[in-house]
């Protein structure tokens, strides 16, 4: 819907207000979210009328969170047909913007409680992370970073091995201990206000890897958390996690995960950067893409069956390195 479109139908939905309408920009989906200010009220609209799916999955969710009592954005008016929701204005309160290091473990350790909370939903209309889906998302560092972005002439034999890697890859994350994942549990898309975490861009929750989220925040594409505060959020989550738990995860157990998930989350990352660039023309993704790839390269390296993953996300490190792609574009 275009903006002058939503200054007509918010000013239909919410007469005695003059609004002014911007467009909120960085999402990196079809959906588009605008801030609408009067005298009286400020809002935030979100527009799916591209992403029907997404759209009837927010609203399912917005439900089932609400339910539960995890804290999600108000929704004041929906409008069905034109796939429009009408919500809380959360102000400049996203996690990304409002931590620095007076509050850092305060608002990080509401988060981590957060994800635990999370994970005790349970519902049956939810789908689960299959094998399938995080082998489709691994391939994206295959089809966009490597080929479709960096135009590297990948030979079939080093193909194969790519994919023999990825299918290692997403066998042998635990599928046993399956919990309620927000699937972009990041610094962007958590708000912290009035002492509480805030969750945004839910509409893809699954049932998956219970250190999904987990690695998503820790090894945030957005923002550096240093080696120490790293540490000690590691331990935090782990203790919490096996604390609520009847199935618990042993030290070993949980760091194998923890870096099959951290290659597997930027692996699809780094591949949807790419892929915005490329097929659609935003590039504003890119100055994140050394820090995600690192996260690769680290989180893959010792782990022989990974080997050729490690070497391509430092090939294209360096390569980002010598000719600033970022900056270029």
């Amino acid at each position: 819907m275009q903006k002058v479109k939503i200054q007509k139908y918010i000013s239909k939905e919410f007469k005695g207000n003059k609004f002014s309408i911007s467009e909120i920009k960085g999402d990196a989906s079809n959906r588009k979210y605008y801030r609408a200010i009067s005298k009286k009220r400020k809002l935030i609209i979100m527009d799916s009328s591209l992403e029907k799916r997404n759209y009837n999955n927010f609203l399912k969710f917005t439900k089932i969170f609400e339910n539960k009592k995890i804290r999600v954005p108000e929704i004041f008016y929906k409008n069905l047909d034109k796939k429009i929701l009408v919500m809380e204005d959360l102000g400049n309160n996203l996690i990304y913007d409002k931590v620095n290091k007076n509050n850092f473990f305060e608002i990080y350790e509401k988060a981590i409680i957060n994800i635990i909370d999370i994970q005790k939903i349970k519902d049956k209309s939810i789908n689960k992370y299959t094998r399938e889906k995080y082998f489709k998302e691994s391939f994206l560092f295959l089809e966009w970073v490597l080929k479709s972005f960096f135009k590297l002439k990948i030979s079939n034999k080093d193909s194969r091995k790519l994919k023999k890697s990825l299918d290692f890859l997403v066998n042998n994350i635990n599928y046993e201990h399956n919990k309620l994942v927000h699937r972009d549990y990041h610094s962007k898309n958590l708000f912290y206000k009035s002492k509480k975490v805030i969750i945004i861009d839910y509409q893809d929750a699954l049932y998956g890897s219970p250190l999904y989220d987990f690695v998503s925040i820790i090894n945030d594409c957005y923002r550096d958390i240093d080696k120490t505060s790293k540490n000690l959020l590691l331990n935090l989550f782990l203790s919490t996690y096996n604390d609520v738990h009847i199935k618990k995860f042993s030290n070993d157990e949980f760091f194998h995960n923890y870096h099959l998930l951290t290659t597997q989350r930027h692996l699809k990352a780094s591949g949807i950067f790419c892929r915005l660039s490329v097929k659609y023309n935003r590039h504003n993704y890119l100055k994140h893409l050394s820090r995600t790839l690192n996260y690769i390269v680290n989180a893959s390296y010792g782990y022989g069956n990974l080997d050729i993953v490690n070497y391509y996300a430092q090939e294209v490190i360096n390569i980002l390195n010598e000719s600033n792609y970022s900056s270029r574009r």
